[in-house]
């Protein structure tokens, strides 16, 4: 599809049923789904939207801040229902790959019916202390490409992070995360705050290891219908590929929350 501002954007639609769109965070494209074992149990019962969000995959990767924007990464999934001609869909959000849905669902509650978020979420930081992180960490990038957060992940993990996963990390154009980065100062906007007020059922997906302190526990007590699967001994990453769990948890929990036809 040709996004409003031009971007091509690659997606593929495989399994019949109510939509799911599977959107990822800064690494890796759509093809992590499959590899981790998602796409063919989930097809059986859904219309799973795998979707190359731009500056990965097969999609354009177009330069520039603007580019990243939160609002421009939710337009772009609005643009892709409206093609497919779905009215509302389920998301599945991996990494900051949660944002645009949460986005998506607090500017357009009619078109998500439930939201599954792989990852954790904090507290907001102050405007001068976003905007200093924003700096140092696209300086580190420049310099570094994926090293750093990639050795973190592994530090974070007790089990050994597959070499594929950190494979399909390091072949992501760094560029467009820096972009992302750089573009977080003029969101003005968080999830923390977006989360309370959602009309849609949210599942998190957190791995112990990535939330320490429990945040995202403390988020779903204020939410309108917030569950959390939360995985002892599991990182940010080991914890998406946790198929065995998280896959069970998931389908039951769209099931609940499938529109009736």
């Amino acid at each position: 599809m040709e996004a409003s501002d031009g971007t091509r954007l690659a997606y593929e639609v495989e399994g019949q049923g109510p939509p799911l769109v599977l959107h990822l965070g800064a690494g890796c494209d759509s093809r992590l789904w499959r590899a981790a074992g998602y796409v063919k149990p989930l097809a059986h019962s859904y219309s799973c939207i795998l979707f190359d969000h731009r500056g990965h995959g097969l999609s354009d990767n177009p330069r520039g801040a603007v580019n990243y924007h939160l609002d421009r990464l939710t337009a772009d999934v609005v643009e892709l229902l409206d093609l497919l001609g779905f009215a509302s869909t389920a998301f599945w959000g991996y990494s900051s790959g949660i944002s645009p849905g949460v986005r998506l669902a607090e500017r357009f509650p009619d078109r998500v019916w439930a939201l599954v978020a792989s990852g954790s979420v904090g507290p907001p930081d102050t405007p001068e202390d976003l905007a200093a992180w924003s700096a140092s960490s696209a300086a580190e990038f420049r310099e570094h490409g994926w090293d750093k957060l990639i050795a973190r992940f592994e530090a974070q993990e007790p089990e050994p992070i597959p070499e594929w996963m950190t494979a399909s990390i390091r072949e992501t154009d760094v560029g467009q995360f820096i972009d992302l980065i750089e573009s977080y100062v003029d969101w003005h906007w968080e999830e923390w705050d977006a989360l309370p007020a959602l009309k849609a059922p949210v599942l998190f997906l957190t791995g112990e290891l990535e939330d320490e302190d429990d945040d995202v526990g403390r988020i779903i007590k204020t939410m309108r219908h917030g569950e959390l699967l939360r995985m002892a001994g599991f990182g940010h990453i080991n914890a998406f590929l946790n198929t065995a769990t998280v896959l069970p948890r998931v389908q039951s929990f769209l099931a609940a929350h499938t529109p009736r036809l």
